[in-house]
């Protein structure tokens, strides 16, 4: 039988309701038959909206369904071929390149391609599923307040994130697009009179957020909101040598005798701390605190968390654990944690037991025994809350790491376990 005598006899079969016999159909069929995907897809999924919008995704617009799903069986939602970040980068080439640069944007490490992207077709350029402001504001919430300010920045305020910030990935911090004041100076242009009201410094090499917040603000010329009392000043020269040096903007003496010339109690306090954090110990104070203006107490780079999280969250957005430590009923961590140095580990302000009885007043009315009297007997050290409690995240709930009905309790007594058998 010829392969057309079987395909007409299989579509005589399947429309009189009758299953055609299939090793007949296998064994006459060609291999590869010429369907209309557009036209047979159409027939159950109703793409009329997509494809009459302005951008269609190039596999629709050629009626290439196949391109992204199996018309049979799948172990991916919708019929799809891979992952979707997999079958995305299988032809947006550019994008898998994006991923080995150091930022990377979380939704993107994640996969989740679709809650920015129309996969078949929209009314924006990109296939966005809204606009590009809409977009960053259901994750960047501050958005919203940033609009309340009265000066702010003409990308921000035509919702241009774009011009600043790259989608996906970025090899500099908050996903700028470029570095220092390189990006600012393709529209503000570095003249003698731009330089001339920075004090004659070269502008176009300095970090311009740590004066000008790029977003928006209650202040002329886009300052933050807390300025540094020498900046605020003008006397650049007080922790700068002049403008005019060979390294402008090099400082005229090591960071921590500089700020301890003011700050003198907390510097000192974090160099003979017996747990010294790492940058307040090691003089490194503009790791967190910016040296010129700050939108908060403290001149903090950012929100105190934000901050915290740019070194204490090992996961991150590349390995899917992106906030793992932003857990402990999203307290500020400050609440249980000295900023500086502490005489306690992990820089708790106070002995574990005491930090925990700040909040957890009434926990344990029959309670566990604590204290040095009392030995953790799987390391031999005093018995806290952290022994059976995780301090940001563990496997069950009340921090527990085992579960309490019976695992958390046999990891020390275990002659009840055997007593059980």
């Amino acid at each position: 039988m010829s392969a057309e005598r079987t395909a007409a006899v299989a579509a005589m079969l399947l429309a009189g309701g009758m299953l055609a016999p299939v090793a007949l159909i296998r064994a006459e069929l060609p291999v590869e038959l010429q369907v209309d995907q557009k036209e047979v897809c159409l027939v159950c999924h109703d793409l009329a909206e997509a494809l009459a919008s302005r951008v269609q995704h190039a596999p629709v617009e050629e009626g290439d369904c196949a391109a992204c799903h199996n018309p049979h069986v799948s172990r991916f939602d919708a019929l799809l071929r891979e992952r979707p970040a997999s079958l995305c980068i299988s032809c947006h080439e550019d994008l898998g390149q994006a991923l080995a640069r150091p930022v990377v944007h979380q939704p993107v490490a994640e996969g989740r391609c679709i809650e920015c992207h129309q996969p078949h077709g929209g009314d924006r350029a990109g296939l966005l599923v809204r606009s590009s402001k809409e977009l960053c504001r259901d994750c960047h919430g501050e958005l919203t307040e940033w609009e309340t300010r009265p000066v702010q920045h003409v990308p921000f305020t035509q919702g241009r994130c774009a011009a600043c910030h790259d989608p996906h990935a970025a090899d500099h911090p908050a996903l700028a697009a470029e570095a220092g004041g390189g990006m600012c100076a393709s529209c503000h242009p570095v003249t003698a009179a731009f330089t001339q009201r920075h004090s004659g410094y070269p502008v176009e090499r300095a970090q311009c957020q740590q004066c000008h917040d790029p977003h928006a603000s209650s202040r002329p010329g886009l300052f933050r909101t807390e300025l540094h009392a020498p900046f605020e000043d003008g006397d650049c020269t007080i922790c700068h040598v002049a403008s005019n040096a060979s390294e402008p903007f090099a400082l005229v003496a090591d960071q921590a005798e500089l700020c301890g010339a003011c700050h003198e109690d907390q510097v000192e306090a974090s160099r003979t701390a017996p747990f010294p954090h790492v940058s307040a110990g090691g003089g490194r104070c503009t790791e967190c605190h910016n040296p010129h203006s700050g939108d908060g107490e403290s001149l903090l780079r950012g929100e105190l968390q934000s901050v915290c999280l740019s070194c204490h969250d090992p996961g991150g957005a590349k390995s899917g654990q992106s906030g793992r430590f932003v857990t402990h009923e999203e307290s500020d961590c400050v609440v249980c944690h000295a900023p500086h140095g502490a005489s306690q580990p992990v820089l708790f302000n106070q002995p574990s037991v005491d930090v925990c009885g700040e909040c957890h007043t009434h926990e344990h009315g029959i309670r566990h025994p604590l204290g040095e009297e009392t030995k953790d007997p799987r390391s031999g050290n005093p018995m806290t809350c952290r022994s059976c409690h995780g301090i940001h995240d563990a496997a069950y709930k009340s921090y527990l790491h085992a579960s309490e009905e019976r695992d958390l309790c046999l990891g020390c007594h275990k002659d009840i376990g055997a007593a059980g058998r």
